[in-house]
Formats: C-alpha cells, sequence, structure tokens
C-alpha cells in the first residue's frame, strides 16, 4: 500500500512538473517568437542580398538585368505625379497602369523579396486615380512611395556594394619602390608607412630616413592611378589630382630644404591627408568593409 501511495505521488509531481514546464514555454513563446523575428531582421539589415539577385546581374547575367527593370518601374511612377501637375489625367492613369504591370512582374524575379512588393498601397493608388480626387492621389502616392523607401533602405545601397563595386583583392599594382606586384592592400600598407616615415623620422631627428621616405611616398603616390584604371576606365581627376600633386611636391622642397620647414610639411601633410587620402577613404572603405564582412560572417547570416 505504501509501495503504492509512493508511486502515486511520484507520478502526480511528474506531472505537476510536466505542467510547470508547459506554462513556462507557453509563457516565455511569445519572448522567443519575438527574439526570431529581430533575429531575421538583423540578418536581413547586416546581411547580403539574396543569393537568387546573382542571376539578374553579372557575370551571371549579360547586364544588370534588375536595374534595369527597376527603371522601368521608377519611370511610370514618376510620371504619374508629373502627369497630374500638368493635369493630364487619362497620362497619369496610363502610367499607373504600367506600373502596376510592372510592379507585379518585379515581385516575382527575386523569391525573396516577394512580400516587399505589397498589393494593397498600388491597388489604393488605383482607386484614388480612378476617383479623380487629388486629396486622395497623394496620399496613395505616398503609400506606394513608402513601400520603396523601405526595401531601398535595406538593400539598395548592398546591390550597390555587391554589383558595382569590384573587390580591391582582384586589384594589384607594380611597386615602384621595389618594381614587384603587390596586392592593392599591401600597397595602401606600403604608401601609408612611407608616409607617416617622413613625420616619426623627422620628429627623431633622422633627416635622411625621412628624405628617404618621403621619395619613396612620392613615387608610390604617384603610381595611384594605375591601380584606379583597375576599376575605372577614365582618368581620375579627384584624390590624385594636380592640386594634389602639387602640394606633394611642396613637400618634397620642405623636407629637402637645411634644416627642413617642419611646419609647412605638417601642414601640407595634413592638406594631403585631408584632401586626398580621407576623402578617398570615405568613398572606397565603406563598400570593401562591407562586402569583407559579408565573407566573415557568412555562417551567421545565412
Amino acid at each position: 500500500m505504501k509501495k503504492a501511495i509512493l508511486i502515486l505521488g511520484i507520478i502526480a509531481s511528474l506531472v505537476l512538473l510536466l505542467a510547470a514546464l508547459v506554462s513556462c514555454g507557453q509563457n516565455l513563446q511569445p519572448q522567443v517568437d519575438k527574439l526570431t523575428e529581430e533575429n531575421k531582421m538583423l540578418r536581413e539589415i547586416a546581411g547580403p542580398p539574396p543569393a537568387s539577385l546573382d542571376n539578374l546581374f553579372p557575370p551571371k547575367a549579360p547586364a544588370p538585368v534588375y536595374l534595369l527593370e527597376m527603371f522601368g518601374l521608377s519611370g511610370p511612377f514618376e510620371g504619374i505625379g508629373i502627369d497630374l501637375q500638368e493635369g493630364d489625367i487619362a497620362g497619369a492613369k496610363a502610367n499607373f497602369d504600367a506600373f502596376q504591370k510592372q510592379y507585379i512582374k518585379m515581385s516575382d524575379m527575386v523569391p525573396e523579396w516577394k512580400d516587399k512588393f505589397p498589393m494593397t498601397p498600388v491597388d489604393t493608388l488605383g482607386q484614388a486615380l480612378a476617383s479623380g480626387d487629388p486629396a486622395k492621389v497623394g496620399p496613395a502616392m505616398g503609400q506606394v512611395g513608402e513601400v520603396c523607401g523601405s526595401c531601398h533602405l535595406l538593400f539598395q545601397s548592398k546591390v550597390f556594394q555587391k554589383y558595382h563595386w569590384p573587390d580591391f583583392k582582384i586589384v594589384k599594382v607594380n611597386d615602384p619602390v621595389t618594381n614587384k606586384p603587390m596586392a592593392w592592400r599591401d600597397y595602401m600598407i606600403a604608401l601609408a608607412t612611407s608616409f607617416s616615415g617622413v613625420s616619426n623620422d623627422l620628429q627623431q631627428g633622422q633627416l635622411d630616413k625621412a628624405r628617404q621616405h618621403f621619395k619613396e611616398f612620392s613615387v608610390r603616390f604617384k603610381t595611384l592611378p594605375a591601380g584606379c584604371a583597375a576599376c575605372h576606365n577614365t582618368p581620375r581627376t579627384y584624390f590624385v589630382d594636380p592640386s594634389v600633386l602639387a602640394m606633394i611636391d611642396q613637400i618634397g622642397k620642405a623636407v629637402d630644404a637645411t634644416p627642413p620647414d617642419a611646419k609647412t610639411i605638417g601642414e601640407l601633410m595634413g592638406a594631403v591627408g585631408n584632401e586626398s587620402c580621407m576623402k578617398c577613404h570615405f568613398v572606397h572603405i565603406p563598400p570593401q568593409q562591407t562586402k569583407e564582412r559579408w565573407e566573415k560572417f557568412e555562417d551567421m547570416l545565412k
């Protein structure tokens, strides 16, 4: 009898424990769902564009197909606004029909983005245009614009960075100091080292070393356009322009002076850093680092 009571007690305890676990799980489920959704959103924000988009851009596609289709979407949408300003209601409706058709087409081009093309705002715009009431058309166009803008905010810059910015890893430059080919990253490190070496050795009173660093920096900087040509098919007219080259030549004269003009050297080096190095980095480093983050955290961003 005692044994049976003990077994029943154990069973009852297990039932209560199971009920508590189920209850706890139910209480935690909303939090789990929230974290799952937030994690999905964070991956979407930080991760690369969907892999299926590769099929719509070179090298898999002969042209930037998706970009061209996007032009086919934006054109008639902008045309609606232009026609309304001109009082051309028939033209606005024709542009809406073209926009709606292209919108539906594009909603199927990238499966992962299907939910980025809700139909309700588009239908609302069509109804507003059909009503002929300008007070309804403006807000309806704004709702469609928000759909476009929310998707662009997440993906537009990443598409630019992935498909329109070559990877610096493919760029090589023949280093004029060693006369050997050098990867772009290594070349930039060598350039920065020779640039910093000028001021470092001047501060330490090592004039011969400072002058040697300047010669290496000068010849390396003037070779930069060869690296630019790896991505740009026209000569660069900024960052390495004549005004910057003139400042570099002035640094050379100040370094060679006896004694070197430390004040002039510092001011000119600061100007080169601000007008060439820093501004070039502002443009080129973000897309390159974006690509490298996607590679480094590929497993996390899937």
